[in-house]
């Protein structure tokens, strides 16, 4: 059997499961505690929506082709994947919404305040579609930039559509982390969402890092700017990592951010 190939496949799926895995434990949460408290709407809605952009790579023929396991595999838990995760925005919406902290979920309202667009005293300040409008700015923007980088034999608007959906990815997050440094404390849930996200990425990373030892004679021309773009990845999420490791190791029930100690 061609092991080399066969371990390339295991990492994209895997990286695909831990995805699918994301929104499990957000459905477990919601399930659990009968409450949204402490879920980034902004962040779960960009997920999602990356998880559905991610569809389109396999339309295009962009998405990678499994060179020992089945192809349909892939494209079968993709698609399982956004149902789930537009399943899971629905029922946040219809069933979870009033115990969303919005208040909390602030992530880029300060920049609306510093200019003066936004009164301390209007609605709009917690607004979710108004924080969220200054995160897929940043989007749009740090994928023009990402394009300049990243080279691409494709066409403008198929290399974009790549460099958007990279920066969804990279950005996503960060709201959710915002929260978390709000509240010092995150349930054993909500923490397995950003694990399984820094799975995700570590396991895009590790098949970079592989290609050429699989792939003797191929060399793709991104390699190291997506190699880069995965570690970037990481970095953003290792903060809190590092905590997750912390209260693990202490037996903690929540994690605790910071040098606060458990009561």
């Amino acid at each position: 059997m061609r092991f080399g190939e066969l371990f390339l496949d295991l990492l994209i799926h895997s990286s695909d499961l831990c995805i699918g895995g994301t929104f499990v434990v957000v459905f477990l949460k919601l399930q659990k505690s009968k409450s949204a408290a402490g879920l980034s709407l902004q962040t779960l809605a960009t997920v999602v929506g990356a998880r559905v952009l991610h569809l389109i790579s396999h339309l295009i023929g962009l998405h990678y082709s499994p060179n020992v396991l089945p192809w349909f595999i892939f494209p079968t838990i993709d698609v399982i994947s956004a149902a789930v995760g537009v399943a899971l925005l629905v029922s946040f919406s219809l069933f979870y919404y009033p115990s969303y902290e919005k208040e909390k979920d602030n992530f880029g309202i300060h920049i609306f305040e510093r200019f003066n667009l936004i009164s301390k005293t209007s609605p709009l300040r917690t607004s979710p579609f108004v924080a969220a409008s200054f995160l897929y700015a940043v989007v749009a923007v740090m994928a023009l930039v990402w394009y300049f980088v990243r080279r691409s034999q494709h066409t403008f608007w198929i290399s974009y559509f790549c460099c958007y959906y990279e920066a969804m990815g990279a950005l996503a997050l960060i709201p959710q982390l915002w929260m978390f440094h709000q509240d010092r404390r995150v349930s054993p849930l909500l923490a397995y969402f950003v694990v399984l996200t820094a799975l995700n990425r570590l396991c895009t990373l590790c098949f970079w890092i592989s290609y050429p030892r699989v792939f003797y004679w191929r060399y793709p021309d991104n390699r190291g700017i997506q190699m880069a773009s995965e570690t970037l990845n990481l970095l953003i999420l290792s903060d809190f990592l590092f905590y997750w490791v912390r209260s693990k190791l202490r037996g903690d029930r929540e994690i605790i951010l910071g040098d606060s100690m458990p009561v």
